[in-house]
């Protein structure tokens, strides 16, 4: 009995420093969803860059398996699950076990709560995320839509209109539609703490505008 609980103490220390760790690399990698609701600024996707996360004591150094991962999301889904026996159309719940299942890289049991919880009320920010969860399971197209939704929602939305431009970029090689969202979020936002940022991306997308959309290439650096 005792090792268990000494067990569960080290998955909550675990959970604790690879949530934070996830939350800076998501904001090195994909701009506005750095800005989550805050509910979820400590159940953040992971991405490819930055620094990993903080080894918690007494684990020998040890960072969690994705077993582990799953094993937490398990574990704080369990207690909204059963609340969601009482309220099966409650969005809010809804968002919030999807969120517990992407904070531990699990999009594939993420994905029906998002989409659960959109389809009682379309919330920008919930879609933003459910955008995320698509495009982290390679459903690129289905990640825009997604983001293009939310927009007829919230139609000005530095956040969107910053991870549309990525997505465009990144996920379909289509500079000219990148180059759109980040002029919309520059004509919706011009005084945007990161406007900087987004006038140095478009000018780096201009250099690739005679390439056919989908095409390979070596990206610079964002």
């Amino acid at each position: 009995m005792a090792a268990r609980d000494e067990r569960s103490k080290l998955w909550s220390k675990t959970q604790a420093y690879t949530m934070a760790g996830i939350c800076l690399i998501l904001g090195a990698v994909v701009g506005f969803l750095a800005h989550p609701p805050e509910a979820v600024r400590l159940s953040a996707p992971p991405a490819a860059v930055a620094p990993p996360p903080a080894r918690p004591g007494g684990m020998n150094g040890a960072v969690p398996s994705a077993q582990d991962l799953k094993r937490m999301a398990d574990e704080q889904a369990a207690p909204l699950l059963a609340d969601l026996e009482k309220h099966p159309r409650n969005a809010d719940l809804l968002a919030k076990i999807g969120r517990s299942y992407f904070a531990a890289q699990q999009f594939q049991k993420a994905q029906p709560y998002y989409e659960r919880s959109v389809a009682v009320k379309a919330n920008p920010d919930v879609l933003n995320e459910l955008s995320f969860v698509y495009y982290s399971l390679g459903n690129v197209n289905r990640a825009i839509a997604t983001l293009n939704r939310a927009l007829k929602i919230a139609p000005q939305s530095s956040r969107l209109l910053f991870n549309l431009g990525m997505f465009q970029w990144h996920g379909k090689s289509d500079p000219k539609a990148a180059i759109a969202a980040w002029q919309d979020f520059l004509k919706a936002n011009p005084n945007d703490p990161k406007r900087a940022q987004v006038e140095q991306m478009i000018a780096q997308a201009k250099q690739h505008l005679n390439i056919p959309p989908g095409t390979k290439t070596e990206k610079p650096a964002m």
